[in-house]
């Protein structure tokens, strides 16, 4: 017997939090001895960032129909423009969190992060109206 969608989907999600945390806990139980705390805080980051990414992958395809462009074109562009925005997104904001100063790593990944979800929002709007014909 096949497992269901919302089965299948519900296991991701508990794999997806079960690597989160134990990544985390592992930054935090190497930080002291193994790792220096500034690493430590850098690495965290960079792993907020990770999830991002991986969410940018997702969230484009589980808009509803109430978010859809009127041809079928525009949506699928709208979609992956979205995507790779918040993809690049959340790129620099690990990028950020890994080379940028430390006391300017979350302003400046925070920055990255915003601008690709505006641009990810106007996209979207961009292309929903150019097909639209307005």
């Amino acid at each position: 017997m096949k497992p269901s969608p919302r089965f299948s989907q519900l296991c991701r999600a508990v794999l997806g939090a079960l690597f989160i945390l134990g990544a985390a806990g592992l930054i935090a139980w190497a930080s002291p001895a193994w790792l220096d705390p500034e690493w430590a805080r850098r690495l965290a980051g960079a792993l907020l960032g990770g999830v991002v990414v991986v969410y940018a992958n997702a969230i484009p395809k589980a808009l509803s129909k109430r978010m859809r462009c009127a041809s079928p074109a525009a949506d699928q562009a709208a979609r992956r423009f979205a995507g790779w925005a918040l993809v690049l997104g959340g790129l620099g904001y690990m990028l950020a969190w890994l080379a940028a100063p430390l006391h300017l790593a979350g302003m400046v990944g925070g920055l990255m992060l915003g601008l690709a979800v505006t641009c990810a929002a106007l996209g979207c709007i961009r292309i929903g109206a150019r097909h639209a014909g307005h």
